[in-house]
């Protein structure tokens, strides 16, 4: 498409951002729920959705994890599968109804994940999270990275 900028439509791109107290509640969430998910401490996760826990991983074949059954599943495997897991926060950027988070996960594999058998591999993986709020109720966290680099990084 070579249209010229003024003749393309950017859905969404006249919505207002947040106010400042509005971002800072979800920056204040947010935070909880990092620093939850750095000390591994899924109930500290599940506490920041309102409305029950729900997942969106792009990479998975299934996507959805939808309530907190669902959620703490995921973080059981992959706690075992990588005791170490460390992150690194890149950027964080507002969005009218949602937070995006870039960022850097490491671990070692200490378990077989998602299919790749563990050979106690290390991975680094460049990722982004947005966290999508109905005001300041967090309503999912949907998460981006690449697979085919993760696989070739644990074979």
């Amino acid at each position: 498409m070579n249209a010229p900028a003024q003749e393309l439509e950017f859905p969404g791109a006249d919505r207002p951002l947040p106010d400042a107290a509005l971002r800072a509640k979800r920056e204040e969430l947010i935070a909880r729920h990092a620093l939850a998910e750095f000390a591994q401490d899924v109930d500290g996760v599940l506490a920041t959705f309102a409305r029950g826990a729900r997942y969106i991983m792009m990479p998975f074949d299934e996507v959805l994890l939808d309530g907190d059954d669902a959620v703490r599943g995921y973080f059981d495997e992959l706690h075992r599968a990588f005791p170490d897991m460390d992150h690194e926060l890149i950027k964080f950027h507002h969005a009218p109804d949602a937070v995006f988070l870039e960022g850097r996960i490491a671990g070692t594999q200490a378990a077989d994940w998602r299919g790749i058998p563990n050979r106690g591999k290390r991975m680094s993986l460049d990722v982004l999270t947005i966290f999508h709020f109905d005001g300041e109720v967090l309503v999912d966290e949907t998460t981006y990275y690449d697979e085919a680099t993760l696989a070739k990084q644990l074979a």
